[in-house]
Formats: structure tokens, sequence, C-alpha cells
């Protein structure tokens, strides 16, 4: 009753709310998803899956993107004053609506052109509507992660420069009657321009830079947050960090791996793959974020966190050597013999799998030693305990060398030692 009074809506109303944006993002994803599968065979189609002729990658994109109003929608539902939620349902609305647009302009301009209205607005809104997504996750998102206030009020001019930025790149693209002249949509023009404001678009292109600034210093929040921050939050913002630590070490990968490795024809399967991998990894990002926000299971990231980088180091490493032995192998095959066959390929194989073991805990002590100094003390003390164990036949003795481990391991408040009597036989 007060709060119908004083004007606040109630739960129900705002869950609904929720719902609907949800519900009209899954639609703009169905609309993607059957445009993109109508024009499969299009060269050089704009459509999800970059050649628009695989319906798994494109389905597989779609699920990823889903994933950010999944998460907006559970939080929004749960915790309707925290403006995460809304943040994440608002950017799948961007990433659908561009990925909707994209597969109705297609069908429209370039598959059946004039079989649709308004083909060419949506054209238009490929080359502008990325802006909003892209913008609120680097900097809005970040700025607020994870209770929806900033780490202080200087932050806040991140926060204005970032949304005035976002909003440029929206101008530059929509007030430029040629934005589609270099693209697949060409000679189409752009319906939403302005002729004559040539000098004033030049300006505004320079937007993408602002607002690629305003990003690393948003990121640099949570570093900020990180130091200032509680237990939780701290493991809060691990969760994100982690989500995007992983992602980018993907990217970094696939990054290094087409700098150096040039050839002409089909791109390998492995490629691909690759690429996939780090698309399908930004799905990590929103589960990340909504897990944070939730508090669900939020203290089991250090442990996902030493195993993220255990493996990925025993990764980069195996392959590596892999690429160094086949390589290598190679050359020096090729300098004796002058041919070149399979066996770079399977030396390479077996010294991977032979030194899998050794470097994983070799990679694992040293990931521990650095990171997690208490947990590699703590094995350190249980080692030489177990070989003073074995020496030691002295009950009391052996008494005070476990409660000892025991305080200098867990650090508990208090630790006292039970010790059983024998039974005695009757």
């Amino acid at each position: 009753m007060n709060g119908a009074i004083h004007g606040e809506r109630p739960p129900g109303h705002t869950a609904a709310w929720a719902w609907v944006v949800f519900a009209a993002t899954s639609a703009l994803w169905v609309v993607a998803v059957v445009t993109a599968w109508a024009t499969r065979d299009l060269e050089g189609s704009e459509s999800l899956g970059s050649s628009g002729a695989d319906l798994l990658v494109t389905v597989g994109i779609a699920v990823v993107l889903l994933m950010f109003p999944v998460a907006g929608v559970v939080i929004a539902t749960r915790q309707p004053a925290n403006p995460i939620g809304w943040l994440l349902l608002a950017i799948g609305v961007g990433w659908g609506l561009l990925a909707g647009a994209t597969g109705y302009a297609d069908y429209g301009l370039r598959l059946h052109p004039g079989s649709l209205p308004a083909a060419d607005i949506a054209a238009a809104l490929t080359v502008v509507v990325w802006a909003p997504p892209v913008g609120l996750t680097g900097t809005f998102l970040l700025l607020l992660f994870p209770d929806g206030r900033l780490p202080g009020r200087r932050w806040r001019w991140v926060a204005f420069v970032g949304a005035a930025a976002t909003a440029g790149c929206i101008a530059a693209g929509m007030l430029n009657p040629d934005a589609l002249d270099d693209g697949t949509y060409a000679p189409t023009r752009n319906p939403m321009g302005i002729d004559g404001l040539g000098p004033v678009v030049a300006v505004l292109d320079y937007a993408v830079l602002v607002l690629a600034v305003m990003m690393v210093a948003s990121a640099s929040s949570l570093v900020v947050r990180f130091r200032r921050a509680g237990r939780a939050e701290r493991e809060q913002v691990k969760w994100l960090a982690a989500a995007a630590a992983v992602s980018a070490w993907i990217y970094l990968v696939d990054l290094c791996i087409s700098v150096t490795v040039t050839g002409s024809g089909p791109e390998p399967v492995w490629r691909v793959l690759l690429d996939d991998t780090f698309v399908l990894s930004l799905g990590l990002i929103p589960i990340a974020i909504g897990i944070a926000v939730l508090r669900y299971r939020l203290y089991e990231i250090d442990v996902i966190i030493r195993r993220t980088l255990v493996y990925a180091a025993l990764v980069s490493a195996l392959a590596l050597l892999y690429f160094a032995g086949v390589f290598g192998i190679q050359a020096a095959v090729r300098s004796l013999s002058g041919q070149s066959g399979t066996l770079a390929v399977t030396v390479s194989t077996l010294l991977v799998a032979a030194a899998f073991q050794p470097l994983r805990t070799r990679i694992q002590r040293g990931v521990d030693h650095r990171f997690y100094r208490g947990r590699y003390d703590a094995a350190r003390t249980l080692e030489a305990f177990s070989g003073r164990l074995r020496e030691q036949v002295d009950i009391e003795a052996v008494s005070g060398e476990v409660l000892g481990v025991v305080r200098e391991t867990l650090q508990p408040a208090h630790a006292s030692l039970w010790i059983r009597s024998p039974e005695v036989e009757r």
C-alpha cells in the first residue's frame, strides 16, 4: 500500500518488464537465425557465422550472445535495484538487433531485393547498432560491477565521456549518407544520412578512439575496486576477471597463430575451431557476472582460477613444444635427406605425450608458489612432516608435531588432539 502511494513499482511489475525485454531480444535472435539460414548461399554474407553457410556456427553464436540477456533477466528479477541486470538486458537487445538487422538486410537487399519493407533502414542499423552493446559492456558494466555503484565520484567523468563517445559512434554512422558505400550493401544509400554534414561526421569518427580509451579506464576501475573491497566483493571481481582472462587468452593465442602461420588456400579446420572457441568463450562473461552478483558458489573461484592458470600454461607450453619439434625436426630431416615426411609430427606427438605429466606438476608448483603461497607452504609443511613421522616413534613427540602442522597449515583459533586409549582385551 505504501509503495503504491509513493509511486514505487511492485517487484512483480519490474519482473514483468524484464521478461518483456528478454522476449523481445529472443524474437530478434529468431529473426537472425532464420534469415541467416535463408541467406546461407550468399557470397560474402554479413549474417551470423561469417559465411552464412554454417547453421551450427550461427546457432552457437546466438546461444553465446543470448547468455547476456539470460543472465540479465535472472539478475533483474531477483535484484531489480541493481542496474547490472538491466545493463545485461540492454546489451542483449543491442546484439540481437544487430544480428536481426543484418539478416533482414541481407534477405531484403541482396537475396530478394525489394521483397521486404525498410530493408535499407535495417542495413543502416548494421553500421551503428554495434556501438551500444560495445559501449555498455566496455564502460558501464565494468564501472558499476558488481553492486551497481561507481567506485568513487571521480569515476563519473569516465561514465559521462563513455556515454558521449558511444552516442558519437552512433551519430557518425547514422548521419553519414555514404555509410553503406564501402560495404556489401553498396550502392544502397543510408536513408538516415544527411547531406552536407561531412565535416561533422569526420569529427564524430574519432569517437571510437575516445570510447576505446574510456574502456581501458573502466577496466582499471576494477583494479581500484578490488584493492578497496572486502572479501566477498573481491571474490566477485575475481569471477569477472577470470572469465575475461580466459577469452583474452584464447584471442591472444588465435592472434599470434594468425600472424605467424600464413598460407594460401582455405582456412584449416583447426583455425576455424579456434576462432569458434573464442566466440564461445565470450559466453563465460555473463555467466561469471550472474554467479558473482547472485553469489552462487562465490568462493569456488579460487579453485577455478588455479586450475585455469595451470592448464592454460600447460596447453601453451605443450603447443610451443609441439610446433618447435615439428619445425626443428623437419628442418633437420630436410637438410639431411632433402625430403620431409611424417617423422617430425610423430616424434613431436610422442614428446608432448611424455612431457605432459612432468610439465603439469612443475607448472602447478610454480602457480602455487607464485599466486597461492599459503597452499604451497602448507604442502611443503605436510611433506616435511611426513618425512619426520617415519622417523618418530614417541607418541608425545608425534602429538606435538601434529598440532604444530595443523596450526601452521590451517591456522585455527584453537587446536587440540584427542588420543583414543587402546581397548583392553578381555
